[in-house]
């Protein structure tokens, strides 16, 4: 990895000041969880059953959605899909057949434009808008019929980690709310535990810091996880990125066996995110195949041999934890390399995309 030395790691960085906010922002939020699930049911389908349900984002908030999909299709069976906005923006088509569809709109500012205004034609179209921000002013708050708001305070950071992990359980109250109230339960009991585990992990950072200082060196790594734990391997990929300039990817263990396993080897190892849910033991054989390449492997997760662990909750709300060991392995990276995390060079707040 490239170093910038001239500027100091900045131990006291803003981003880990947001990082640490973390289990407040949760508990606040799991405080609400019962009432916007509430909301949800209330406001997804005025006209009869919800037929199916899209995620509109970009970025973080579109690892965020991917849990969405993974949740929703596991608890109520519904059709979900992820929506491509190109296909609104660029190639003109209306989303006509999404009436009665519920679309889920997430954007940490509120401001993207090509985030708004899609959500917009969805809901001329007939669908019913949801958003998740952190801004309840925002102009994609006001342009849903209902707003889910993060209540994280501001982040000033450019790597999000407060706003992500807080739209993560947004989308599993969001989820909630599209079962049958009786189910609710079974997600709170998981929700209840997610802030103490959040401040479990992040009182606890010294296994991801001697991660980083094996990891320091390499330009190209993989970051790999299934069901749950893949949208925090596509978040820890993209905290990588944009924190560091590195060359990570992030892929499910089942496209990863289909080539991309290839990549790694002696010079670009692989981190591995692997939780209690049933798709983890999956992640975790990748280990002799990459052994076999001479790959350095690295292991986070809730199984005996994890370089860093996490609280086992069984559940989709994991993916919250394993994306917190992410922005720690991002973290710890910059401070030994002397990167400020802050302000990674070229990239701004909100990005204005059309």
């Amino acid at each position: 990895m490239s170093t910038n030395m001239g500027s100091g790691a900045k131990t006291g960085s803003t981003m880990s000041s947001e990082m640490a906010e973390q289990p407040q922002v949760l508990a606040r939020l799991a405080a609400r969880f019962d009432s916007i699930a509430g909301q949800v049911r209330a406001a997804a389908a005025p006209d009869g059953p919800v037929k199916g349900v899209a995620f509109l984002a970009r970025g973080s908030s579109d690892n965020s959605a991917l849990l969405g999909r993974y949740a929703i299709e596991q608890r109520t069976g519904l059709p979900t899909s992820l929506v491509a906005p190109s296909i609104v923006t660029v190639y003109r088509q209306a989303p006509e057949l999404y009436r009665g569809w519920l679309l889920v709109a997430l954007s940490q500012s509120g401001r993207t434009p090509e985030i708004v205004d899609i959500a917009a034609r969805y809901a001329a179209c007939g669908a019913t808008v949801a958003a998740v921000t952190n801004d309840p002013d925002s102009a994609l708050a006001r342009a849903a019929r209902l707003h889910v708001s993060l209540d994280a305070g501001p982040e000033l950071a450019v790597p999000a980690t407060k706003t992500v992990t807080s739209q993560m359980l947004a989308i599993l109250a969001i989820a909630a709310g599209l079962t049958d109230e009786s189910e609710t339960a079974g997600f709170q009991a998981d929700v209840d535990r997610i802030p103490a585990a959040s401040a479990t992990i992040l009182a606890d950072p010294e296994p991801v810091e001697r991660v980083a200082k094996s990891l320091a060196e390499h330009r190209r790594l993989a970051v790999v996880g299934r069901g749950a734990c893949y949208p925090a391997a596509l978040e820890t990929a993209l905290k990588l990125q944009e924190t560091l300039g590195v060359m990570a990817h992030g892929f499910s263990s089942a496209d990863f066996r289909h080539g991309p396993i290839a990549v790694c080897g002696p010079d670009a190892p692989a981190v591995l995110l692997a939780g209690s849910g049933p798709a983890d033991d999956d992640t975790r054989a990748l280990r002799s195949d990459l052994s076999a390449r001479d790959a350095r492997v690295i292991e986070f997760g809730t199984g005996p041999a994890a370089d860093a662990e996490w609280p086992a909750l069984g559940s989709m709300a994991e993916c919250i934890l394993a994306t917190i060991r992410g922005q720690q392995l991002a973290s710890a990276l910059a401070a030994r390399l002397g990167i400020d995390p802050d302000e990674p060079t070229g990239l701004n707040k909100v990005t204005l995309t059309h």
